[in-house]
């Protein structure tokens, strides 16, 4: 059934995780928040999640790795003198493959293609990217800028993000 595959792919990603925080080398988390448009820009007021990865690099250019997340959409509430509508919050946990090309010491481009499980009530989740520019402010934090898309049913989930990175010290690259 699809709930015993959701979490046979939660608990892989998991153990995966666990073994990255252990090494820390390359373990990555971040928190965002942003605007949602499109398709639901009138049922969100704001979007916050949070995110954790392991990135391996494949040289001094280009980091490669699975990455976990956690968005939600908060409702927007509407209300006139007529009518008042209270919709449902919106959540999900995207499962990707991230690649980031470092074109110096303090910025990259690249993004995230997986599958965001839907986890609140009627939501089925789909197809997930979220491409991001990068800029590092230390050896240990960045910031970015991302868009987010996830296909649901017949809409489009789309969000603009802001977020901070935390970086563990990486043993194999000296940036900054």
């Amino acid at each position: 059934t699809d709930q015993t595959m959701k979490k046979y792919f939660i608990f892989l990603f998991m153990m995966f995780y666990t073994v990255g925080i252990f090494a820390q080398e390359g373990f990555k988390v971040g928190i965002q928040a942003g605007l949602p448009f499109n398709d639901f820009n009138e049922a969100l007021s704001v979007v916050v999640g949070a995110d954790a990865s392991y990135m391996y690099p494949l040289g001094e250019v280009v980091d490669v790795g699975p990455a976990i997340g956690y968005i939600h959409g908060f409702a927007e509430t509407f209300q006139s003198n007529i009518v008042r509508a209270d919709l449902e919050d919106i959540q999900f946990l995207p499962l990707s493959a991230g690649l980031r090309i470092w074109t110096s010491n303090y910025f990259s481009f690249g993004g995230n293609v997986g599958y965001a499980l839907g986890i609140s009530e009627g939501n089925d989740g789909g197809l997930y990217y979220r491409p991001t520019i990068a800029y590092l402010m230390s050896s240990s934090v960045e910031i970015n800028f991302s868009y987010t898309n996830i296909d649901v049913n017949e809409a489009t989930w789309s969000t603009l993000t802001l977020g901070i990175v935390y970086n563990f010290e990486p043993k194999y690259r000296n940036r900054r």
